[in-house]
């Protein structure tokens, strides 16, 4: 199972540089250190990914990994389609929507306390949510 998700991880990472480079290639942001500053952005960008990534394995995805074996999944999927179920499929996730269900709960969702979850890692958490859809890895 983690062995998946580290795996969409990694494709989504590389299909996201490699979009974020042709978007900087595309609207002219090269030039004298423009290289290096767009790579970094994507290194930047990446990385914080890779983190929210991490926070989503850590702390989400025992309830809203894809499947309706999952109890997040399988509710989301029962109030908003099954499209939605998955929250690493989602493209209408807002950095304030996330935040607030995941500080405030709902239904069977427990609040995330700040010593569970502190407010910088719920903001890399958000973000990674947000940028979403994430892609699954496709089955062997």
């Amino acid at each position: 199972m983690k062995a998946r998700v580290m795996s969409d991880i990694f494709s989504g990472r590389s299909v996201l540089a490699s979009v974020l480079m042709s978007a900087t290639l595309m609207f002219g942001i090269v030039g004298t250190g423009g290289t290096a500053h767009a790579a970094s952005a994507v290194t930047a960008n990446s990385d914080a990914q890779e983190k929210g990534a991490r926070l989503f394995i850590k702390n989400c995805i025992m309830c809203h990994e894809r499947g309706m074996e999952n109890p997040g999944t399988a509710a989301l999927s029962y109030l908003y389609g099954k499209d939605k179920g998955a929250l690493e499929d989602r493209d209408n996730l807002t950095l304030d929507f996330v935040r607030y269900l995941v500080r405030h709960g709902r239904g069977l969702m427990p609040a995330f306390r700040t010593g569970e979850l502190n407010d910088e890692e719920l903001k890399v958490l958000a973000d990674y949510l947000s940028a979403g859809p994430h892609p699954a890895a496709p089955a062997k």
